[in-house]
């Protein structure tokens, strides 16, 4: 009998939090810096086999998903290794997908095309045109690096490989989404990713106000609605998501449904943790070179992460909005509500009509 379950994601961070990029919003080195032990060294091979072997075990179809850090900091041959052992090791009805999230820094023709043998779908985090995205993407002497992303997302874009573009959302990029928009769609970048900016853990750098990120939405949605009317649409993650819960799918995005998913992080060392945004020392499962899946899922139930993470705000039972929205990310909130709920009480009424048009829309053609 086949005990394995439908399917697994294993975010792996092989520079654990290692970057060549010093981002002053960085949440995950933040989040690091919280810890006993911040940043571990790169990823053992040891490590990758029980990541792989304990994976495929567990379930029939495997997402490896890279992030860092910056994951290029581990080297071509780390991933080729990563390939390798997997091609050795699945099942004949063993289904694997693989993705990285990438700064961009290190990739030239050679990594370009491994992407494209192995069908890795990459992330390449840009916050716009050079000027704007260096205001916080800058590296270790401080100098920007949009004009290098630029040229590694043109190699991408030679070498057919998938990829989307990744923006953190800044009271910056916020003012200038009218600038920010035009120039992805200018230059091909028509898979988008825009992720509100986080506070640090001592709440001492606020990089995105509600009301910025709420006008900063509606601007988006204006763009994003006209190139949909053009007939040359683009792909918004965010909307792409509501369009298609108005049309009655889930969300795919983990943080639109309302409650954490189980999903497993394995830093180099190993030590796995239920989400990216939560790879503190209160939340260790396990480590993935000892315990066996089942130990980090008991773990997990233990500290009721997912039973815990449903949206409860009081004042979410009564508001219109609340199927659409769903509380946000656990970790956009706190004893006071969801951060950006006064974003979100702006943006729908603004848009609603005109999201249902594109959802009926859509429905129609299928």
């Amino acid at each position: 009998m086949d005990t394995r379950r439908p399917y697994l994601t294993m975010m792996i961070k092989p520079a654990s939090a290692a970057c060549n990029l010093r981002c002053d919003y960085c949440f995950y080195f933040d989040e690091a810096d919280t810890r006993t032990e911040g940043i571990r060294p790169l990823m053992e091979r040891s490590v990758v086999d029980a990541i792989i072997e304990k994976s495929l075990e567990a379930a029939k179809h495997c997402s490896f998903a890279f992030q860092g850090g910056e994951p290029s900091l581990a080297g071509l041959s780390f991933f080729e290794y990563f390939v390798d052992k997997v091609g050795r090791t699945k099942k004949e009805d063993s289904q694997v997908s693989y993705a990285f999230q990438t700064n961009g820094m290190l990739l030239d023709e050679t990594w370009a095309r491994f992407f494209t043998q192995h069908g890795f779908l990459v992330g390449v985090s840009l916050d716009g045109p050079p000027r704007l995205n260096n205001l916080h993407r800058k590296d270790r002497e401080g100098k920007g690096s949009g004009r290098k992303v630029m040229q590694s997302i043109s190699l991408l874009q030679k070498e057919g490989v998938e990829f989307n573009v990744l923006s953190v959302v800044t009271n910056e990029l916020a003012q200038n989404i009218g600038v920010v928009y035009p120039y992805f769609v200018e230059h091909g970048l028509v898979y988008q990713q825009y992720i509100p900016c986080m506070d640090s853990f001592d709440g001492e750098k606020r990089f995105l106000s509600p009301t910025q990120y709420a006008q900063f939405l509606k601007d988006l949605f204006d763009l994003w609605f006209a190139s949909f009317q053009s007939g040359k649409p683009v792909s918004v993650r965010f909307f792409d998501n509501l369009v298609g819960m108005l049309a009655g799918y889930p969300p795919e995005a983990c943080d639109m449904a309302g409650v954490c998913s189980v999903q497993y992080v394995a830093e180099s060392n190993g030590d796995v943790y239920p989400c990216d945004f939560f790879c503190l020392d209160s939340y260790l499962l396990g480590n993935i070179t000892r315990d066996p899946i089942a130990s980090l899922d008991a773990r997990r139930s233990a500290l009721r992460f997912i039973e815990d993470s449903s949206n409860s705000i009081d004042d979410c039972v009564p508001c219109p909005w609340k199927a659409l929205c769903r509380g946000g990310c656990k970790r956009y909130r706190n004893e006071d509500g969801y951060r950006f709920c006064a974003s979100m009480k702006s943006f729908f009424p603004y848009v609603i009509n005109r999201l249902e048009m594109v959802a009926n829309t859509l429905k129609s053609r299928t």
